[in-house]
């Protein structure tokens, strides 16, 4: 039976299916999406840390602070490794709409540890599904945290006695401290002797970096004192400037080695950082496909409705 949608005219019919065609493209460009998410996940292997291959992999371990420590959530002052937060206004006027007034999301990295060794992790870039997820309102810009943070007592009433009344809207997700963590994206390895320079490009750049000071380099160079830096001046300056790209080959050798796990740059390898474990993960990206593959039979549906319609 067709949907009765009243008549439309020539303009209000095209926009219709115009609109109606976008919403079932894009719901559907999130079936696929959602859908190889799902596959990459059951199809990758999880690697160890201390023999994974380099390049594309999946790893699980526990969730260590970073070099700089423990971050403080911006809307409760919880101690984490990674968040992302977001404010919301509520718009005055017969329609209530929530504008977004602030939002972030962190970029200090942190480790994992699976028992066999140690990476770190740069969470720039990364889809990022957490367990711990948070929404309560208030009626100020920022709740009121104390210097020394929240506790547990604290957080409990902000999340339950202001989460139904009030003009802004909180939403905050947080990574904490040994937490399981599911990472699938580009695990690589520094220092121990793998990186290797390319020595003459580094000389290069350390002669450019000199002639930006002149006066630098005229008194580190200019042997016979005239100003000026000769042909043979020069000559000792990339001879010097290649020493230097060698000396820091050596230091880079001395360095130990450095597991790193940072975004593939590519649509076709996501970088995936959860909290979930993996078979809830799954579950989670196939439920999504599922019900984006209903929102574009729904929207095909309506276009055909539009369509007969006139």
């Amino acid at each position: 039976m067709l949907l009765d949608i009243g008549p439309l005219g020539s303009t209000e019919r095209l926009i219709a299916l115009l609109a109606l065609a976008l919403a079932a493209l894009v719901a559907l460009w999130f079936v696929f999406r959602k859908l190889g998410h799902y596959r990459l996940i059951a199809d990758t292997p999880t690697a160890r840390i201390r023999s994974a291959p380099q390049g594309y992999v999946e790893l699980i371990g526990h969730v260590i602070a970073g070099e700089n420590g423990m971050l403080s959530a911006p809307l409760s002052g919880r101690p984490c490794v990674w968040y992302t937060y977001k404010v919301e206004k509520q718009s005055g006027g017969e329609r209530k709409q929530w504008k977004t007034v602030r939002s972030g999301r962190s970029d200090s990295w942190f480790q994992i540890n699976d028992g066999t060794g140690t990476c770190l992790v740069d969470p720039a870039g990364a889809e990022v599904t957490t367990l711990h997820k948070q929404s309560w309102r208030g009626n100020t810009e920022l709740p009121s945290i104390n210097a020394s943070g929240l506790s547990a007592k604290g957080i409990a009433a902000i999340l339950t006695s202001n989460s139904v009344s009030g003009h802004y809207r909180y939403t905050e997700s947080l990574i904490f401290e040994h937490e399981q963590l599911y990472a699938l994206g580009r695990f690589h390895t520094v220092g121990g002797g793998r990186d290797q320079l390319d020595m003459k490009a580094t000389a290069r750049d350390l002669l450019r970096d000199w002639k930006q000071n002149p006066d630098r380099l005229r008194e580190r160079f200019d042997q016979n004192g005239d100003g000026q830096i000769d042909l043979q001046e020069w000559q000792q300056a990339q001879k010097e400037a290649l020493q230097e790209a060698r000396a820091q080959q050596r230091e880079l050798h001395q360095l130990p080695s450095m597991n790193v796990l940072t975004d593939s740059q590519s649509r076709r390898q996501p970088y995936l950082l959860s909290t979930y474990d993996e078979e809830r993960l799954m579950r989670r990206y196939r439920w999504i496909s599922i019900w984006c593959l209903s929102l574009t039979g729904v929207a095909f549906w309506l276009f055909l409705e539009v369509l007969l319609a006139g």
